[in-house]
């Protein structure tokens, strides 16, 4: 479909009062999951020491060791997506390069209730890949996105396909939900990024203008913005009106990204967005005023993963060149580095603790605290590179999913 010729619904004043709102002003400064049975924690001492540099190496590796609480084996191939309900702590879904997506439940009560058949629900439909899964801020809905350049909005109640989103032309990378409502945001290596009502179906709005893949996308904490970052052959960033699909702002040229952006985070305040690069550079953009507030380097390899804590003014960034990199946000400064043996693939961030884990090449998970930049735990399991992963809402567990075709949720504490 010509994006031109998409249809369109617009909103209400009422959907728009209540999903979308007007631009805000700057403001940038600088459910228990249930004890599990299983093995013990391996590694869990917080490392200790670092090299001149301020480097901190991560703990031996062990590959032989599984430090998982639990498994799950429903892929027939790489599981490249993961994703763990915000609202029943027990409930997660996986998708991967065997075209599938599944629903299944974690903990020593669900095997129990189910008779150890952890309520597994197999959601089929796409033709290829499933890269992306994001359940909604309800916790009803999950989507998910596929290479097959459509987007399905599944019922997680039965597990019933509800919608299927078509429009871009290619693959979709990435999906997003709106923070306060059920409007759904894929991007696509067509150039285009998408918006839908998901109940409906309805496509509300196409965003055209980048002239590369989009590689990563969000809406702004509030709802009431959109920031998109183009790959290959674009480099840049952009931030769109939701309500009218106009672009308000775009970063790029020489003192931007020399290369494609591969990754965003948007700071709580919605003021500020990091990005992250295939020539290895991080910059920190003011959406409010149009103005770079800072240009980090560090990195020798492209950046896969950036974020800003929500607990500490800090920010990390992570990437080929098996760095993760702190950065203190007052200064935009360099506060540690935290070394890995392989690149790192992924980054995910606990919301109570200001810790992150990363997932790496070799197989193994890791989790860092911001604060002294040092491993606190290293979670063995997967037998090949870890493609994704997330904190239980609560921060016990974590879920991961590997190009050994296999889930793995750990326990955290």
């Amino acid at each position: 479909m010509n994006p031109a010729d998409a249809p369109t619904t617009e909103l209400s004043e009422d959907e728009a009062e209540a999903f979308i709102g007007q631009e805000g002003a700057d403001g940038f400064d600088g459910v228990v999951l249930d004890d599990l049975d299983g093995e013990g924690m391996q590694g869990g001492e917080e490392s200790s020491g670092g090299d001149e540099d301020g480097e901190r190496g991560a703990p031996e590796d062990h590959p032989m060791e599984d430090d998982s609480l639990q498994d799950f084996e429903g892929h027939g191939d790489a599981v490249l997506a993961v994703a763990w309900s915000p609202t029943q702590p027990d409930l997660v879904a996986t998708g991967g390069q065997d075209d599938k997506a599944f629903l299944w439940r974690v903990g020593q009560d669900a095997a129990e209730a189910t008779g150890g058949s952890m309520a597994t629900t197999e959601l089929a439909g796409h033709s290829d890949t499933v890269v992306a899964l994001a359940f909604n801020a309800a916790g009803s809905l999950l989507a998910t996105g596929s290479l097959d350049s459509s987007v399905k909005v599944w019922s997680v109640a039965d597990g019933g396909c509800m919608q299927t989103l078509e429009g871009p032309g290619d693959g979709v990378d990435w999906v997003a939900w709106h923070p306060k409502g059920d409007i759904l945001l894929a991007g696509s290596e067509d150039f285009t990024m998408w918006m839908w009502l998901a109940q409906t179906g309805a496509c509300m709005q196409v965003f055209s203008g980048h002239s590369g893949p989009v590689t990563a996308g969000a809406f702004t904490p509030d709802g009431k913005l959109i920031v998109s970052a183009g790959g290959e052959n674009d480099c840049s960033l952009r931030v769109w009106n939701p309500k009218t699909g106009e672009c308000s702002l775009t970063m790029h040229g020489p003192l931007f990204h020399a290369e494609g952006v591969t990754c965003l985070d948007v700071h709580q305040d919605g003021s500020v967005v990091i990005t992250g690069g295939q020539d290895g550079a991080v910059r920190v953009t003011n959406i409010h005023n149009s103005r770079m507030v800072a240009s980090l380097a560090g990195h020798e390899d492209s950046v896969e993963a950036v974020g800003f804590s929500r607990h500490l003014a800090l920010a990390a960034t992570a990437g080929i060149d098996g760095k993760l990199i702190v950065w203190d946000c007052g200064g935009f400064t360099e506060r540690g580095v935290c070394q890995h043996p392989e690149p790192v693939t992924r980054m995910a961030w606990d919301k109570q603790q200001p810790l992150v884990a990363t997932g790496c090449l070799d197989g193994v998970v890791r989790l860092w605290d911001l604060r002294t930049a040092g491993c606190v735990k290293q979670l063995h399991g997967h037998r090949s590179a870890v493609q994704d992963l997330v904190l239980s809402p609560d921060g016990s567990m974590l879920l991961s999913g590997a190009d050994d075709a296999t889930a793995r949720v750990f326990a955290l504490r």
